[in-house]
C-alpha cells in the first residue's frame, strides 16, 4: 500500500496499519485546563528520568505532531499532548483522532504505567471487556524494540505532562483492527560494516532511528493488508511511501518519503554527515531547498530542532551507513530555499528530505505522519483517540 488513507481504510478489513490514535467512549470534545498534575512539566521542575522522557516525547519521537491540536500557524500549545479529534478524516465521515497524553481524567490518568507502555510498545489498550488492538498507524511495531529505560522515562515524563480536559470521540469503525501489528525484526537490518569509519557512532544512531525514532518506519514502503508484517523488509530505508493523502486538503503538495540509502544516484550518497544534520535540525536539503511535510524539521520550534548534536550526528552516521539501493524518488514537493529559522512551527518535510520522518505539518497544519507514543483510557467514560 502506498498512500496512507487508502491503506487505513482498507487495513481496517485486515489488521490496520498504523496508529498513533487511542480509542475513546465519548462523543464530546469541550477542552479546558484542567486543575492539578504532579508537575507543571517545565524543565526545571524534572527529574532525570522524566528530562529524557520529554526529549525523546519531543525531539526524537515527536509525539506531539500527531497528539498537539494543528492550526494555520502551527500546533496549539495550549492543548499540548492534548489529542486532535480529526486527526485522519475520511471522505465518507470517519475520523481517526489522536489520544489525549495528558496527565487527566480524559487522557492517561487513570491507566497504570504498564498500560501504557503497553499501548505503545505492544499496540494493545485496556478496555471494561478486556484488551483491544490498536491501529497501527503509530508504529508501536518499532517501538516494541525500544529500551525498557527510555519506555520508563516516557511514561514518567506523560504523568507530570499539564492536564488538559480534552474528550476525545472514539475512533471511526473505519479503523478498529482485529489484532495488533507483529513487532519489526531488528535482524532485517543491514548491518554496519566493520570498515565503515564512524561504526560506533552509527550504533547509536541506528537505535534512534530504528527503535525509538520514525526515519525507519517513514521511510520504508508500507505492504498491503494480510501480510505476515507491515513494512516491506526487502526494501528498508528506500524510501516511496506516500503521504499526500493526509495532506490533500491542507496543501497542493504530493510528498513521498525519500531514498536515505547511500545510493548516489537515487539516494543521499553525496550527501555528507553535515548536510543530513542540517536537514534534520534546520529543515534545509543539500540544495537548500526546504524540506516539505511531514517530517518535523522545519523552523525553530521543528521536533528535530531541538536534538541533540551528538544524537543528530549519530543519525547522520547511521543514515551513511546504510547500503546503496537504487530506488529513484520524483521530487513531488518541492519548497523555495529556508532562511535561518524559516518555516512554521511543527512539522517539516519528508519527501525532499533526509533523516527521520513522521509529525504532523508544520505551517500549513495538517496532519501527518506517524508519530507520538501514548494511551487510551481503561475506563469507558475516560478519553479515546486509538
Amino acid at each position: 500500500m502506498t498512500q496512507r488513507v487508502s491503506k487505513c481504510m482498507t487495513m481496517i478489513v485486515m489488521t490496520g496499519v498504523f496508529s498513533t490514535l487511542f480509542l475513546a467512549c465519548d462523543s464530546s470534545t469541550a477542552t479546558k485546563k484542567a486543575d492539578g498534575g504532579p508537575s507543571d512539566g517545565s524543565a526545571s521542575t524534572l527529574s532525570p528520568l522524566q528530562a529524557r522522557g520529554k526529549y525523546l516525547v519531543d525531539n526524537v519521537i515527536a509525539c506531539g505532531d500527531c497528539h498537539t491540536p494543528q492550526g494555520p500557524m502551527g500546533p496549539d500549545m495550549t492543548k499540548y499532548l492534548a489529542g486532535n479529534a480529526n486527526f485522519i478524516q475520511l471522505p465518507n465521515g470517519d475520523a481517526l483522532p489522536t489520544r489525549n497524553l495528558t496527565n487527566d481524567a480524559t487522557g492517561l490518568k487513570n491507566l497504570k504505567d504498564a498500560e501504557i507502555k503497553a499501548m505503545f510498545m505492544d499496540g494493545v489498550r485496556p478496555t471494561a471487556t478486556g484488551m483491544e488492538a490498536l491501529n497501527p498507524f503509530m508504529p508501536y511495531y518499532v517501538f516494541h524494540n525500544m529500551k525498557d529505560e527510555d519506555a520508563d522515562a516516557i511514561v514518567a515524563y506523560l504523568r507530570v505532562v499539564p492536564a488538559v480536559e480534552n474528550m476525545i470521540p472514539r475512533r471511526g469503525v473505519s479503523f478498529d483492527v482485529p489484532a495488533a501489528a507483529p513487532a519489526f525484526d531488528l535482524t532485517k537490518l543491514p548491518p554496519i560494516a566493520d570498515t565503515f569509519p564512524e561504526k560506533a557512532s552509527a550504533l547509536r544512531g541506528q537505535y534512534l532511528v530504528t527503535q525509538t525514532g520514525l526515519c525507519l518506519e517513514c521511510h520504508t514502503k508500507h505492504l498491503p493488508p494480510g501480510s505476515s508484517t507491515v513494512l516491506d523488509e526487502a526494501h528498508l530505508f528506500e524510501g516511496g511511501e506516500d503521504f499526500s493523502p493526509i495532506f490533500a486538503s491542507t496543501l497542493m503538495i504530493k510528498p513521498v518519503s525519500k531514498n536515505l540509502t547511500s545510493d548516489s544516484a537515487t539516494g543521499l550518497g553525496d550527501w555528507t554527515v553535515t548536510d543530513i544534520v542540517k536537514a534534520l535540525k534546520e529543515g534545509k536539503a543539500k540544495d537548500g531547498t526546504g524540506i516539505c511535510p511531514p517530517m518535523p524539521a522545519v523552523g525553530p520550534m521543528s521536533a528535530y530542532a531541538g536534538l541533540k548534536e551528538t544524537d543528530a550526528t549519530d543519525i547522520a552516521n547511521y543514515i551513511r551507513s546504510l547500503p546503496p539501493k537504487v530506488n529513484m524518488i520524483p521530487d513531488m514537493c518541492v519548497f523555495p530555499p529556508m532562511g535561518p529559522g524559516a518555516g512554521g512551527a511543527g512539522g517539516g518535510g519528508g519527501a525532499g528530505g533526509a533523516g527521520g520522518a513522521g509529525g504532523a505539518g508544520g505551517a500549513a497544519g495538517g496532519a501527518g505522519g506517524r508519530g507520538g507514543g501514548g494511551g487510551a483510557s481503561a475506563n469507558p467514560d475516560g478519553g479515546g483517540g486509538n
